[in-house]
């Protein structure tokens, strides 16, 4: 059959199609993109509340001003990025529509977007869907997978009208300091380069501090949402705010002729991940995942199989060899294990795979390292 050329260079993802494959029984499934927590109570009776209530109707296609309110204040007071009002904000069906729109809004035939290498399986499909060219970005694990010279070095050499950014990172849990966000910025602004701030993991940190782009440079856009900081995967709401409330406007008009908005009840839900009670629940789940981090990191090392720490979010991103880490994937599946081939994510991906600990409980984390250690690679 005969369809659109766009598809030519874009692929199933990744992610979902060996998440699908480690869900047999017997597999120690290292490869979700979530935690094994479930979303905090007093969201899911929001959720119910607001059905009853017959909240089940379209809402503005940015979101209901309550919830765009609430993001605002909050990105003002614990982001530090001021200017923001509820027109500043949109709010849609997961972070990955919201940046997907973002790209749509931006990027035409042969416009330069620059993103690291590795970076997240989605950023590259979604450009290459829009026409976009490529930069990449080198991320060494010697260095942590922290942006170093030669990515700077790359940026500075190249034109870009769009940089992503991803901190904390997927795959690899790097958290980048505010020194490092500060040289892209300026090399953003000398560009007049628009910066695409993928936050999505920002309050999965372990010690370190989180730094939005957006506190010190108005052309962000700042990419966050549920999915992963309160176990909401499934709920899809995401949302994305700048100061350059233009974007907005214009990302919406694509909002507004595909998903039209994000689903009703679910808006009405998020407002109580604002409260006390619910960000004390996120603390819990946060020291959680810490010592599941540095179980997993601990043993790895252990036996030569990781040489970095990872800051945030909850994946390593272990080199295992130089060959082919797609059938290395395929193999591990074969003696039990889950993981995510490394080359999806960027050719410096290649020989790597990601290990997600999100899923996998503490207990369990000395059979996974005992069953790499134990496998030929």
């Amino acid at each position: 059959m005969d369809f659109a050329s766009r598809l030519d260079k874009v692929k199933e993802s990744a992610t979902f199609k060996y998440s699908s494959l480690a869900k047999r029984e017997g597999i120690l499934n290292l490869t979700q993109g979530l935690i094994n927590y479930r979303t905090p109570s007093r969201i899911i009776e929001a959720a119910e509340r607001a059905m009853r209530e017959g909240k089940t109707s379209y809402t503005p296609t940015k979101g209901i001003p309550e919830l765009r309110e609430k993001i605002a204040l909050k990105l003002e007071e614990e982001n530090n990025i001021e200017a923001l009002g509820p027109e500043n904000i949109l709010v849609s069906a997961g972070a990955k529509q919201v940046i997907f729109e973002a790209v749509m809004a931006l990027v035409d035939r042969g416009v330069e977007v620059a993103i690291p290498n590795p970076s997240w399986v989605s950023y590259e499909p979604i450009i290459n869907l829009a026409e976009g060219r490529i930069v990449w970005l080198p991320l060494k694990p010697e260095e942590g997978f922290i942006p170093g010279d030669d990515f700077l070095s790359e940026l500075e050499n190249s034109n870009p009208k769009l940089i992503f950014m991803n901190s904390p990172n997927n795959p690899t849990g790097a958290v980048y300091p505010k020194k490092v966000i500060e040289d892209i910025v300026d090399i953003a602004e000398r560009k007049n380069a628009w910066i695409l701030a993928d936050e999505i993991y920002e309050k999965i940190i372990y010690g370190e501090e989180h730094f939005s782009p957006a506190s010190v440079y108005d052309k962000t856009i700042t990419v966050n949402g549920f999915s992963k900081e309160y176990s909401m995967t499934g709920w899809r709401l995401g949302y994305c705010a700048c100061q350059e409330k233009e974007i907005i406007d214009k990302m919406n008009i694509i909002q507004s002729q595909s998903v039209s908005c994000a689903t009703s009840f679910v808006q009405y839900a998020a407002l109580e991940a604002f409260t006390k009670e619910v960000k004390s629940e996120v603390k819990g789940m946060v020291a959680d995942l810490r010592d599941r981090r540095d179980l997993l990191v601990e043993g790895l090392d252990a036996t030569g199989l990781l040489g970095y720490k990872p800051g945030g979010a909850f994946y390593v991103f272990p080199r295992l060899g130089d060959g082919d880490d797609i059938n290395l994937a395929d193999r591990l599946l074969e003696e039990g294990i889950g993981v995510i081939p490394g080359s999806p994510f960027g050719s410096l991906g290649r020989g790597c795979v990601r290990i997600s600990y999100g899923f996998v409980s503490r207990d369990k984390i000395k059979e996974v390292v005992e069953k790499l250690s134990a496998i030929e690679l």
